[in-house]
C-alpha cells in the first residue's frame, strides 16, 4: 500500500469595503489535509479540515479501499522540488494601511465615484507526498484588490471596476492606471459605426469572458468521446498560424496556482503545448483521460484536498507575438473590453455577448467609455483569420504578467 498527503493551507487577510471606506476586516488561517492511500489499483481518500491526525486519516483512507474505486494509474515519484515566491507587502498590517492610502486617495481624488468589494492579501502553501519520493511544494504570496464603483449619481447596482492582482506593488503605478480608467469612464462616447473592430481582452480574463468554449473542446473526455468541435482536427491547421496554446502551471503566467497538477505531474518549463502554431497537437488530460483514449498525459488534474483526482482546466497561456499592443492595432483604435456578462457559444462554436463597460483604446490611452454593445464572432475565426496577437508588453509594466490578447470582432449596439 502506498500513502500519499495533499495539504492545501491558506492564510489571508480579508478587507471588506464599503462607500470608499474599510468597514471590516476577516482575518482566515485553513488548513485542509487530504490523505490517499493506493492498494492493488484501488484509490481511498480522506480528509480533514484543521488540525489532522494522520494515523486516523490514514486508517479511514484504507477503510474507503472497501468501496472498490478503480485508480490503475502509475503513481508520480523521485521528483522533489520546492517553489517559494514572496510579496512586497509583507504583512497583513502594512496591507491594512497601504489599502487605507489608496482608498484615501480614491475619496480625495474621484470624489463622483463610490468604490467597494474586497482587497486580500493571501500566503498559499500546497503539498504533495507520497512513498514514491514524491515532494512537491509550492507557497506563494500575492495581493488581490477588486474594487467595483459606482458614480454617485448612477441608478445601477455597479457601473464598473478596478482590479489588481500581483506579488508586486507599487502605489503610484497603480493608482496611476486606475486613474487613467476612471477619467476615461467620465467620457461617455457612442460607437461610430456597427462593423468589425479590433477588440482588447486581458489575457486570463478572456477565457472566463466567454471564449470558455474552446477551452471545453479541448478537455480530454469530450474531444475523446467525439463532443468537441476540435475531436477530429487532430494534427490539422485549425487557426491561425501565430496562435500557440499552452496548458500553463509556471508561475510567471498564474499567481496562486501550483506548478504541479493534483497527481503529482510537473512538466518542463511547467507548460505542456496544446495548440502550436494553429495545429491542434492533444487535448488537455489526466491520467485517467490519458489512458481511456490513448492520448498524452499532460498533467491536467485537479482536486480537492478530500477528493479523488479528475480531469480539470488547470490554467493556460498563449504564446505572446513580440509585439506590443499598440504595433498590434497598427494604428488603429481599439475596443477594450473591460466587463462582459451573458456572453455564450452555440454548439456550432458563433459567440454573441453583450458588454456592459468597455473603452476605446489606442494602445497606450484611455479615450473614452462605451456601453450598450455587442460582440460577435465564430470561434474558428477568434483564433483564426481575425487573430491578431497576444501583446508582449502589460499596462503595468513591471508589476503584472498580464497580457492583452486582441482580434477582430463584429461590434453592434445593443
Amino acid at each position: 500500500m502506498i500513502k500519499e498527503t495533499y495539504i492545501i493551507k491558506r492564510k489571508e487577510s480579508a478587507l471588506n469595503v464599503v462607500q470608499t471606506t474599510i468597514e471590516s476586516v476577516r482575518n482566515k488561517d485553513i488548513t485542509r489535509t487530504g490523505l490517499r492511500v493506493y492498494d492493488n489499483g484501488l484509490i481511498g481518500v480522506a480528509g480533514k479540515i484543521g488540525k489532522a491526525d494522520e494515523d486516523k486519516l490514514e486508517a479511514d483512507a484504507t477503510e474507503a479501499l472497501k468501496q472498490k474505486i478503480s485508480y490503475p494509474y502509475e503513481l508520480a515519484g523521485d521528483n522533489n522540488l520546492n517553489l517559494t515566491f514572496d510579496c512586497d507587502i509583507k504583512n497583513s498590517n502594512d496591507f491594512i494601511n497601504e489599502t487605507e492610502d489608496i482608498l484615501y486617495h480614491l475619496r480625495e481624488k474621484y470624489p463622483d465615484f463610490a468604490f467597494s468589494n474586497k482587497a486580500r492579501i493571501v500566503n498559499k502553501n500546497i503539498q504533495l507526498k507520497n512513498d514514491k519520493n514524491l515532494d512537491l511544494s509550492y507557497q506563494d504570496k500575492y495581493i488581490s484588490i477588486e474594487l467595483i464603483y459606482k458614480t454617485k449619481d448612477s441608478i445601477n447596482l455597479m457601473d464598473g471596476g478596478i482590479f489588481y492582482s500581483s506579488r508586486k506593488y507599487d502605489k503610484k503605478k497603480i493608482l496611476n492606471f486606475w486613474g487613467k480608467i476612471l477619467n476615461a469612464h467620465k467620457n461617455n462616447m457612442a460607437l461610430p459605426k456597427e462593423g468589425t473592430y479590433p477588440v482588447i481582452f486581458f489575457e486570463h480574463a478572456a477565457f472566463g469572458l466567454g471564449f470558455s468554449k474552446l477551452i471545453e473542446d479541448l478537455n480530454g473526455l469530450s474531444f475523446g468521446s467525439k463532443t468537441s468541435l476540435l475531436s477530429d482536427k487532430a494534427g490539422q491547421k485549425v487557426f491561425n498560424n501565430d496562435f500557440t496554446l499552452y496548458q500553463s502551471l509556471n508561475p510567471d503566467d498564474n499567481i496562486g496556482a501550483p506548478f504541479f497538477d493534483a497527481e503529482g505531474i510537473v512538466n518542463k518549463d511547467y507548460r505542456y503545448t496544446l495548440i502550436e502554431n494553429g495545429t491542434v497537437i492533444t487535448p488537455y488530460t489526466d491520467k485517467k483521460t490519458a489512458k481511456m483514449f490513448n492520448f498524452p498525459l499532460t498533467g491536467s488534474a485537479g482536486a480537492a484536498y478530500d477528493s479523488i483526482p479528475g480531469i480539470c482546466p488547470v490554467g493556460f497561456k498563449i504564446k505572446e507575438s513580440g509585439k506590443t499592443i499598440k504595433e498590434l492595432l497598427g494604428g488603429q483604435q481599439g475596443i477594450l473590453i473591460m466587463i462582459s456578462i451573458g456572453g455564450n457559444f452555440t454548439p456550432q462554436g458563433d459567440y454573441a455577448a453583450p458588454v456592459q463597460l468597455a473603452f476605446f483604446f489606442d494602445g497606450e490611452n484611455f479615450i473614452g467609455r462605451l456601453t450598450d454593445i455587442q460582440l460577435s464572432s465564430n470561434m474558428f475565426d477568434l483564433f483564426g483569420k481575425d487573430y491578431r496577437g497576444v501583446s508582449s508588453n502589460s499596462l503595468l509594466p513591471g508589476l503584472t504578467n498580464e497580457k492583452l490578447l486582441v482580434m477582430d470582432m463584429k461590434v453592434s449596439k445593443i
